[in-house]
Parts: structure tokens; C-alpha cells; sequence
């Protein structure tokens, strides 16, 4: 038996028996304030709510989420936890592939979508009564914060809206293939441009990924606009799966066969006698279908960039030889008495060298 020795109690003259004194109650426990937001997931897995549980701020059970903080700041909580688990363990570690539907749904929402599974319950900012008798509304500034009044600006959140984008097109296009998005200038070169689609331009590992470039200039544009330029770079996309030669003249002549697929995708064509086919508007029906993508891109387009000053030049050439070129693209200059013999095939990507005018 352990015994400890106590130090006696000395009775102070006119101090109440320890037994005698009043009981000091404890002091009532701290309760957290609840966050002005919260996110909220449902219809999850188990697998889901497993992998969330490891995560701080998260507060699961069988099929529910609760994150104690706004959707945005859900989104970077999951996508840190994601990344972090990416780079000791790679892609294939458990829970990462269960947390990919739960990262997909709060980039949805937390870019200005919606979702059916996922819902935001935000405390209201409260009028308070200042000195001079005048009220005004407190709470947090942010969450006040209009598409025209961002304290800051990322272009990550931009390209994510982008990426986001694309990958509601594949949704619906299944051979529409994987790329990287970009975001460059569209005016550096003499022909100015919405965007561009270029296959095999990026490698990751193994696999060669297309790119696919919408400029910064064409982002003052209105978003159905901008939505229009990503499905024309997925006809392009399309047509490069299926092996189709929708363009000539370097890529500037849109051919019947690039209408036909842009068709197929949403999109109303109408010949340039320039471009051929090229000019794309977006359907009504097609705007309905991607309506939740239109609100998400729409709030990161706050920001577009100027156009570059390409200097002219007043340099004639007085070279009879045309200028043609295929669609590696290689140029070449050769006579229009040998051009009009016949067609001239390039070796490598064996398309036709064309007119550059």
C-alpha cells in the first residue's frame, strides 16, 4: 500500500472549517464560438468520412461533413491534406483516391457553382448601433467582398476555374483527352488569338498531354464567351483523338469537318470567308447544360491582361516565291507556277504545305 505524507492544517483564528467553507463552483467550461460559416457535405461514402476524419476541422459521421470554415478554406484543408499525402506516399496511398470526389465538389462551390451535395450555412453579419446613433454592419469583410471588389488576386484560382471547366466538358465528351490549361498572352504574334490547342506539347512521364492556352486579352470578354473558346480548343482536342485534319493554312482555315465536331460539342458555326468556320457561339441548350461551370468560371474572371504593342513593319518583299506552311509547322517559299502544279506534302507530318494567305 502506497501512503504520502500530508502537511498538517493550521486553523487560523476566525477562519471557517475547511469543511464549513462554501463550495467554489468551477468555472463553466469555454465553449468555441461557432465559426460564421460552415460547409457542409453529404451523401458521402465511408471511405470518404474515413479519409475527411484525418483532417483538422472536419467533423464526420457515416455519410456527413461538417468543416468549420467557409468552402474555400474547406477546399484548401483537403487539397493541402491531398498534397501532403501525394508527396510521402503517391497517388495510389489510402484514402487519396476517396478524397478526389469531396476536393472536386468544394473547388465546385468554393469558385461560385453550386453542388447538390454540398451546402453552406453562413451567420449573418448583425447591425450594431455606434456612438453617433448610426448602424453599421459588422462581421467579416471578405464575406462581403463582390466579383469588383477582390482584396487580392490569384491566378490559380483563375486556371482551377479553367481546369474545372475542361473536365465538365470531358464529363460529357468522353473522348475529349486530359491537357494543360494555360493562361499567356494571345496578341504577341502578328495574329491575334482567343486560345490554341497543341497536341503533345507537355509530357508527364510517359504519357504526352496537349495544351490547351486562353489568353489573358480575351478574359474581358463575358463568360459565355470565354466557355466558347474552351469547347472550340475541345473541337480541335476531338478532332486531334480521331484523327481528323479540321484545319489548313497553319491552323487558321477551319474547314466543314471542324463545324461538324463543334457541332457535336454545343456550338453554333458560321463561315469567315478569312477563317472559314472558326467564329463559335455558345447554344441556349448547351448554356443551360454547363449553367453550374458558367457561375464558377464567371467568378474568377476578375482580372484580364492588356494587349501587346507589336510594332508594324513596312518592309516589302519583292520575292515572287509564296509563303507556305504545313502543319508541324514547317515553312517554305516557293513559286506559284510550281505551287499550281500540284500539292507539296511535308515528310513529316505529311499534311500540305498551304498558303499563308
Amino acid at each position: 500500500m502506497v501512503t504520502t505524507d500530508l502537511a498538517p492544517v493550521v486553523q487560523v483564528p476566525g477562519q471557517l472549517d475547511l469543511i464549513d467553507m462554501p463550495a467554489i463552483s468551477a468555472p463553466a467550461p469555454v465553449v468555441a464560438a461557432k465559426p460564421a460559416t460552415t460547409t457542409k457535405l453529404t451523401g458521402l461514402t465511408n471511405h470518404n468520412t474515413d479519409a475527411l476524419a484525418s483532417i483538422t476541422g472536419w467533423t464526420v459521421t457515416k455519410t456527413t461533413a461538417v468543416y468549420n470554415g467557409t468552402p474555400t478554406a474547406a477546399h484548401k484543408a483537403v487539397q493541402a491534406h491531398m498534397d501532403s499525402v501525394r508527396a510521402a506516399e503517391g497517388g495510389r496511398a489510402h484514402g487519396y483516391t476517396s478524397l478526389i470526389a469531396v476536393r472536386n465538389k468544394l473547388k465546385e462551390l468554393s469558385t461560385g457553382g453550386s453542388h447538390p451535395a454540398v451546402s453552406v450555412t453562413i451567420k449573418r453579419a448583425k447591425k450594431a448601433t455606434t456612438s453617433n446613433g448610426s448602424k453599421t454592419r459588422t462581421g467579416s469583410p471578405k464575406a462581403r467582398l463582390t466579383r469588383k471588389r477582390q482584396d487580392e488576386y490569384t491566378t490559380a484560382e483563375l486556371v482551377s476555374a479553367l481546369e474545372t471547366a475542361w473536365a465538365a466538358i470531358r464529363t460529357n465528351h468522353k473522348e475529349i483527352p486530359a491537357v494543360v490549361v494555360i493562361v499567356g498572352s494571345g496578341t504577341a504574334s502578328k495574329q491575334a488569338k482567343y486560345g490554341h490547342f497543341a497536341a503533345g506539347r507537355w509530357q508527364h512521364g510517359e504519357q504526352a498531354l496537349a495544351e490547351v492556352l486562353i489568353s489573358g486579352e480575351g478574359l474581358k470578354r463575358p463568360v459565355e464567351e470565354v466557355f466558347t473558346t474552351l469547347l472550340h480548343e475541345a473541337t480541335h482536342a476531338l478532332a486531334n483523338v480521331r484523327e481528323i485534319k479540321d484545319t489548313s493554312r497553319q491552323g487558321r482555315w477551319h474547314n466543314q469537318k471542324f463545324a461538324a465536331l463543334a457541332s457535336e460539342l454545343g456550338l453554333d458555326t458560321k463561315k469567315d470567308d478569312r477563317i472559314g468556320w472558326s467564329p463559335c457561339t455558345l447554344r441556349k441548350e448547351t448554356a443551360t447544360t454547363y449553367k453550374g461551370v458558367l457561375a464558377e468560371l464567371k467568378k474568377a474572371l476578375i482580372a484580364y491582361r492588356h494587349p501587346e504593342m507589336v510594332a508594324g513593319t513596312s518592309k516589302k518583299n519583292n520575292n515572287n516565291a509564296i509563303a507556305c506552311a504545313c502543319q508541324c509547322p514547317r515553312r517554305i517559299r516557293v513559286a506559284k507556277a510550281v505551287l499550281e502544279e500540284g500539292e507539296i506534302t511535308c515528310g513529316i507530318c505529311e499534311s500540305t504545305f498551304e498558303p499563308d494567305e
